[in-house]
């Protein structure tokens, strides 16, 4: 790990960061396979795949300890029909449920020991991975109670507690990952994003854009697909759109929306009409920006090379400014902060929590753990792999 100011361009296909070796964590996490659970319950919720409808990858709560240990495992079967193994969904968490989805239903665990609470047979939607080439079923997200998702026969709605139905609605099939309010629920979909009636499933319009991805903040949401398009949560009248090809999840915070794009830029626009803020484009492919109240989080992934973790500072009217950065091996993804630690997934040394100030490696979870998407709570995380191992780190 290099604290840096600044992080110049360089020649070839190498990272931009300084850094000359991988993170070397002063604790190791042991697998474990036979784990009684959390003695405490973690606090908090993670209701949506990057914990808010903002995308932000951010919760504000503490790890509480800098050497946790594998509370509890599961394994979830992510078998087709057809004896195929296509991958679980990223995990969500509320009112002490964890919720994912696989190919054929979706499944409740119990947070506190992750025995399995319900599983109800469907078929969710299907999205391209924001690390892979291949699709993952679409994740649910949770609200007053309720768990949300698309499925290809329509919309669907669950109780968290029990699983029960509480509405469908079939007149069109989702089309992506779904983001929810208080008071409504906004759901990519084969006619365009739809706006939903949490208590009852009603369609209250269709806006004509397409793209797998929401996020919505100050009563605008913003879609990422073919081009970024902003929509008026009311209304559903298009505000603006702009030819950004993005990748993965659009970020929305203090009225900037951070775009990752296909070109390998990292760039932010004005959430009112689209105008470009600033851009980061000296450096290759900086992707999954996690945007705290004062940091950016991204990794640069340059190609056939080391990636890096990079820190970045928000600066108010400006491009945000590196901190700090850390070689990884080849690939990677930042998939969550707290307040006190960033977590970011490497495909050979697993899971990675570094801290949030000056890039400290703290320890390592070096099983093969693939999760994309963290849940973060007041005390603990629960990931999950594409083969449906989910775990749960914490202390005690």
């Amino acid at each position: 790990m290099v604290a840096t100011g600044t992080v110049a361009s360089v020649a070839g296909c190498s990272s931009t960061c300084p850094d000359d070796g991988t993170p070397d964590p002063s604790h190791t996490v042991e697998p474990g396979f036979d784990n009684p659970g959390f003695k405490t319950v973690p606090d908090g919720s993670w209701p949506s795949p990057r914990f808010d409808a903002a995308n932000t990858g951010y919760a504000p709560v503490q790890m509480k300890t800098t050497t946790p240990s594998v509370r509890w495992h599961a394994d979830i079967s992510t078998m087709s029909g057809d004896s195929k193994i296509t991958g679980a969904s990223a995990v969500v968490v509320a009112d002490g449920t964890v919720v994912l989805t696989t190919a054929t239903g979706v499944v409740a665990l119990s947070l506190r020991d992750g025995t399995e609470q319900w599983r109800r047979d469907l078929t969710p939607v299907t999205v391209p991975s924001v690390v892979d080439i291949v699709d993952e079923p679409a994740p649910p997200v949770i609200a007053n109670s309720r768990v949300f998702l698309a499925t290809a026969d329509g919309i669907a709605a669950f109780e968290v507690a029990d699983g029960t139905v509480a509405w469908r609605n079939t007149d069109t099939a989702g089309a992506g990952v779904p983001t929810v309010t208080d008071d409504a629920l906004f759901v990519p979909t084969t006619d365009g994003v739809a706006r939903f009636a949490i208590d009852d499933g009603r369609r209250q319009w269709t806006a004509d854009a397409d793209g797998a991805r929401l996020a919505m903040v100050d009563d605008t949401v913003v879609v990422a697909g073919e081009e970024i398009v902003a929509i008026d949560a009311a209304t559903g009248a298009v505000q603006w759109r702009r030819s950004d090809r993005p990748g993965g999840y659009p970020v929305l915070s203090d009225g900037t929306v951070y775009v990752s794009n296909t070109y390998g830029d990292l760039l932010g626009r004005s959430l009112t009409d689209g105008t470009e803020q600033w851009r980061l484009d000296n450096r290759r492919s900086l992707e999954f920006p996690v945007v705290t109240p004062e940091s950016v989080y991204a990794i640069e992934r340059p190609g056939e090379a080391a990636s890096a973790t990079f820190a970045f500072d928000r600066v108010d009217n400006g491009p945000p400014e590196p901190r700090w950065c850390s070689e990884i091996n080849l690939g990677g993804a930042v998939t969550a902060a707290a307040d006190d630690a960033v977590f970011t997934f490497q495909p050979d040394d697993g899971l990675t929590a570094f801290t949030t100030r000056f890039g400290e490696a703290v320890w390592q979870y070096p099983a093969e753990y693939q999760a994309v998407s963290l849940a973060v709570l007041d005390g603990g995380i629960v990931g999950v792999s594409p083969d449906g191992t989910v775990v749960a780190l914490g202390g005690e």
